[in-house]
């Protein structure tokens, strides 16, 4: 009898999320320009999921790459830009090059940079006093001070702190989930001192969908990452490693696990999209084979419910409107080309979904739609809390985009804003903590996933029976 209880609840969730899924979604280039926020959704996720397993790349890595010392280099020079004035001007006095600074990446509650000085010459507006930056992540890592002496005279006055992984200034969409969940933010697998109790974060900025031996023999290596880049495989590898050796096989209860798959194929593009040789369809096909194989792989381990997250419209970054000409933009003043390919990238990403859907009733497949999200607050940007769409908080030059491909943020030279806040783009490549929140906000209540999380929620409320 409870055998034929827990088969029809089963069938029962599977016509539920088939029909959900029936439901055509939006198109990529309508943009919304009613409510901010669906205020007649109230959703609360608090209790509905307790573990958290998380994939992507540099949207959604919360340190991996720094523990893997990919980012050495990169937060290296970040850093030392602390120890400069070009980052915050406030006050009486000139620029000075006295003071001391100290820096330190990681730790456990996060890591630390701070950096003062003194004047060098008299004046108004000039650069002075103090400066406070950390950079906080949930990884382990190593300090580094140093200290120096000057000449100068005047007075300054300013502080200004700036967290995040390297990547951005502060939370991830990943972070804002887990708060909302009522959860702890998941650490990064490479923390192998952490607390996994609530799951853990896999991702890797840079990975691809395709193999990193394809970008090596054909060149085609990054801005920060002068290596081949590592796949998405390989973050499958490590969490079927977590499940053998960090549970020391202690199964885990995927009726209150949620698994967030974080863009797949962005670096793909960004690598590619401008290489003649290879063309944009055949890049899309294959990033999505990779996805459809990936999210097989965690089914395989018994993830039940997972979000999968769309591309964001990533033409409307300063790096490409940097590498396009103007003739090439949009209706929205972003790249073209490249908004084309992620379109349909996104469009066959959904297609998969609800095929998939179809192979594994006994999963729920959210697609969350970044394009959506994003579009909804490029087109009223204001009504969020920004005043910047497209120019970069942190960089260098005197672009309109606060971006220089070769002085990207954190090298000699490069500022960071005065309220990050403000800007919707971090360094001209990922967004500022502001931005992930306010798309986390429309994933969860601004109808930008399908089905809705108020679905979700709905769903495993209703006490739907273990599929194994």
């Amino acid at each position: 009898m409870a055998n034929s209880n827990e088969a029809a609840l089963m069938f029962l969730q599977a016509v539920l999320v088939m029909a959900l899924w029936a439901r055509p979604s939006e198109g990529h280039n309508k943009s919304q320009t009613t409510n901010i926020y669906n205020t007649n959704v109230n959703v609360n996720l608090s209790g509905a999921f307790d573990t958290v397993f998380a994939f992507g790349d540099s949207n959604t890595d919360n340190g991996n790459a720094r523990l893997m010392g990919n980012l050495q280099g990169f937060v290296g020079a970040w850093l030392n830009t602390l120890q400069g004035a070009s980052a915050y001007n406030s006050g009486t006095g000139g620029a000075g090059a006295g003071g001391s600074a100290s820096a330190g990446v990681g730790g456990g509650a996060g890591g630390s940079a701070s950096a003062s000085g003194g004047a060098g010459a008299a004046g108004n507006g000039g650069s002075g006093g103090s400066f406070s930056y950390s950079w906080s992540s949930n990884g382990g890592g190593a300090s580094a001070p140093a200290s120096g002496s000057g000449q100068g005279s005047g007075s300054g006055s300013g502080t200004k702190t700036v967290r995040g992984n390297g990547l951005t200034n502060g939370k991830l969409v990943i972070d804002h989930l887990c708060e909302a969940l009522g959860i702890p933010p998941i650490p990064p697998y490479h923390n192998h001192s952490a607390d996994f109790s609530n799951g853990a974060n896999f991702a890797l900025a840079g990975s691809t969908a395709l193999p990193g031996s394809f970008f090596l023999h054909n060149n085609l290596l990054s801005l920060m990452w002068k290596t081949a880049p590592q796949s998405f495989d390989t973050q499958l590898q490590w969490f079927n490693n977590f499940i053998q050796n960090f549970k020391k096989g202690a199964k885990t209860n995927m009726n209150s696990t949620l698994f967030w798959l974080g863009g797949v194929g962005t670096s793909d593009y960004a690598r590619i999209h401008k290489v003649a040789t290879f063309s944009s369809d055949w890049l899309t096909q294959q990033a999505i084979d990779h996805v459809s194989k990936f999210i097989q792989g965690i089914v395989n381990q018994g993830a039940k419910y997972v979000v999968v997250q769309g591309l964001p419209p990533v033409g409307c970054l300063p790096l490409d409107l940097m590498m396009s000409s103007v003739t090439e933009r949009d209706q929205n003043g972003c790249a073209a080309k490249i908004n084309q390919a992620v379109m349909k990238h996104n469009e066959l990403l959904q297609q998969k979904l609800g095929e998939l859907q179809k192979s594994f009733p006994q999963c729920v497949f959210i697609y969350a739609d970044f394009w959506k999200a994003y579009m909804k607050v490029l087109s009223q940007y204001h009504q969020f809390g920004f005043t910047e769409p497209f120019k970069a908080c942190c960089g260098g030059g005197n672009s309109h985009f606060n971006f220089n491909l070769k002085n990207l943020c954190g090298t000699p030279g490069t500022n960071v804003c005065a309220d990050a806040a403000k800007h919707m783009i971090w360094d001209g490549i990922h967004f500022t903590s502001a931005m992930h929140n306010a798309i986390t906000k429309l994933f969860i209540q601004g109808g930008c996933t399908h089905p809705t999380f108020e679905q979700l929620v709905n769903i495993v409320k209703k006490g739907s029976p273990n599929p194994n």
